[in-house]
């Protein structure tokens, strides 16, 4: 089995998840993530978003979960006040092996791609997941419910995990999986304990 490449990049401390095919909005103020977006910006290239295990998305330098998402920079732009708004699309998973402080506090990595999954068709048990999927989103997105990515089992898990109210924990989870038939079932399984609180609520 070959050794797999690593390669550099800078690391984003984030309190939430990117899933790949997602797109994050992010603003864009501490010097350190500053020169960060200004070198992406130059050299044409992306950084890791990765949970946070330990501390803040402000200040000292956080501790991170090592799976990730390479985020690319889709749009940027700086206001009056000098903060920079940008959006980010996630793309291929990343795992950061080992990873290294700036004096200014910005986390470097070497990191390796996460293989990605096989486009996997979905089983008949989830189409009821699709249909959840395009009633939350035909609102914001007339087209959408003639996406073709809505045949893909990892596309539709991505985007109902960004949707569903889940601790960052299991969003982590959903993140680090590589059977895209497994995250629908957990995604499942989940929306279920919601209904049955729901209905406790009621009562």
């Amino acid at each position: 089995m070959p050794e797999l490449q690593t390669f550099t990049l800078p690391v984003f401390p984030l309190g939430s998840v990117l899933y790949p095919g997602g797109l994050l909005p992010l603003r864009i103020f501490e010097p350190r993530y500053l020169a960060m977006v200004r070198e992406c910006v130059r050299e044409k290239r992306g950084f890791a978003v990765c949970l946070i295990s330990e501390g803040r998305e402000t200040g000292q330098a956080a501790r991170f979960h090592p799976v990730g998402t390479l985020a690319q920079i889709e749009d940027h732009d700086q206001d009056a006040a000098g903060m920079v708004h940008i959006t980010v699309r996630g793309e291929q998973r990343v795992q950061v092996v080992t990873s290294r402080v700036r004096t200014d506090q910005l986390i470097v990595g070497d990191a390796v791609r996460v293989e990605a999954e096989p486009v996997t068709g979905l089983a008949e048990r989830h189409r009821p997941l699709v249909d959840l999927l395009r009633q939350a989103m035909e609102e914001y997105d007339p087209d959408f419910g003639r996406a073709e990515e809505l045949m893909d089992a990892s596309w539709v898990g991505f985007r109902l995990a960004e949707l569903l109210p889940l601790p960052p924990a299991r969003r982590q989870w959903l993140l680090e999986v590589t059977n895209p038939t497994l995250r629908l079932e957990a995604l499942a399984q989940f929306i279920d304990e919601l209904r049955i609180g729901d209905e406790m609520r009621k009562r």
